[in-house]
């Protein structure tokens, strides 16, 4: 998850930062771990994935806690077909008259009610291959007002079957009529498109995602199991159908709230799920296929699934986390992840942390998109011309900004890309 409790295995759970006491409850559980290595596929002898080189270098492209700009843009979802790149993403919304914001103007604080925020999924198009973008201002799916969802819904995968598209989500909300703090399930949400192109759906303010009201993938709470908790999804449809894959985490205490005291977190890694043609589970993994990875993206092209993740920097607040990169012939055994993409130097950028990569891969190119962490040295200034909203960092005199990053395939990428699978 995003801007988040961090946490270690082994540890009591411990916030690490928090943004104002009037964003506090809206902070998200994102897993920081380090953890042993994979299972390897003998027979499977990985292609050779191009570099990836910062496009733009030293700034990202949608920068976040100004007028125009998303508040707190995390855990981007690429969708990509002719039109051109579809980004589903999570962030806060601020309160403005009658409807939700996406953006909050730090020379206008008033306009906004920053005190009245919720987390949920927002969208935005690009014409030119994500270097320039076009924002909706208000959710595409939100929670409501009761249910495993109603608390908090992020962290999107986007796909699309026939005339319908799907957002599946990592959300927590209640159990048993009470609050379950920080406790997720993956939901999904559908929008008939009615021969509308997907921009112009999205676009349409009017028009939100139905929300399905069970989850799409529920937790298992037995103690021992791997996925206590299952978040972070992403959807391929290839070879082997409709697969999710997922982020698992095992708890010390599978039955109770994140901040339950006591409750630790005991492993990580990533499962995998085959849907049916009605989303459907048909079978689900009974333990981690690769540990050591967290926010995955899954891929299926050139005849072998590749994994996009962050890695488990083992700092604060996605201090020191990285992009790193997996292969798989069978989508269930994968080669052991190596790192693609670090953090840069850039301040205010990404000199923190990366984390949550989604992938568009088409015929010449791969393009990367994440989550950039970047501190500036002294408190956040949230108001006046030069305001932005930022993240404080406890017992550190810096600021943390957050920012979606890009980064393009430095060799051309060969082989066919029509099976790219979030089509």
């Amino acid at each position: 998850m995003a801007v988040a409790l961090l946490v270690r295995v082994g540890q009591a759970v411990q916030p690490t930062f928090r943004a104002r006491a009037a964003f506090s409850a809206l902070l998200s559980l994102a897993a920081c771990a380090r953890l042993g290595g994979a299972r390897i596929a003998p027979a499977f002898v990985p292609p050779t994935f191009p570099e990836f080189a910062r496009q733009p270098d030293m700034r990202p492209t949608i920068s976040s806690g100004r007028a125009g700009w998303p508040i707190l843009p995390v855990d981007p979802s690429i969708y990509v077909d002719n039109e051109g790149y579809h980004l589903f993403y999570s962030t806060f919304f601020c309160r403005r008259e009658h409807r939700r914001s996406y953006s909050w103007d730090p020379a206008d604080p008033t306009a906004c009610d920053m005190g009245n925020t919720i987390t949920a999924i927002a969208y935005a198009f690009s014409r030119d291959r994500g270097l320039t973008w076009g924002f909706r201002q208000t959710p595409v799916v939100m929670s409501g007002d009761s249910g495993f969802d109603a608390a908090r819904i992020e962290t999107a995968a986007a796909f699309r079957l026939g005339d319908t598209l799907y957002v599946a989500y990592s959300a927590d909300g209640d159990r048993d009529g009470r609050k379950f703090t920080a406790r997720y399930q993956i939901g999904v949400a559908r929008l008939v498109l009615r021969r509308q192109s997907v921009r112009q759906a999205m676009m349409d303010e009017s028009r939100q995602f139905e929300r399905r009201a069970t989850p799409l993938l529920p937790f298992d709470l037995r103690t021992g199991h791997f996925d206590n908790n299952v978040q972070e999804p992403s959807v391929v449809i290839g070879p082997d159908g409709i697969v999710l894959y997922y982020i698992g985490l095992g708890l010390r205490l599978p039955g109770e709230p994140i901040d339950a005291a006591g409750q630790q977190i005991v492993s990580i890694g990533l499962g995998r799920a085959v849907l049916d043609e009605h989303l459907n589970v048909l079978v689900r993994s009974e333990s981690a296929l690769l540990e050591g990875v967290n926010t995955t993206e899954v891929k299926y092209f050139d005849h072998a699934y590749h994994l996009f993740a962050s890695t488990l920097g083992g700092g604060d607040a996605h201090r020191n986390e990285a992009i790193s990169y997996a292969t798989s012939a069978d989508g269930a055994h994968w080669t052991t992840p190596t790192v693609i993409l670090s953090p840069g130097s850039a301040p205010g950028f990404n000199d923190w942390g990366l984390m949550a990569p989604t992938a568009a891969v088409q015929l010449n190119r791969v393009v990367l998109f994440y989550t950039a962490f970047g501190t500036a040295p002294g408190e956040c200034l949230l108001r006046g011309r030069d305001g932005r909203f930022g993240v404080p960092l406890v017992d550190v005199s810096r600021c943390m900004f957050v920012t979606i990053g890009r980064a393009v395939s430095a060799l051309p990428a060969v082989g066919p890309r029509a099976n790219n699978t979030n089509r």
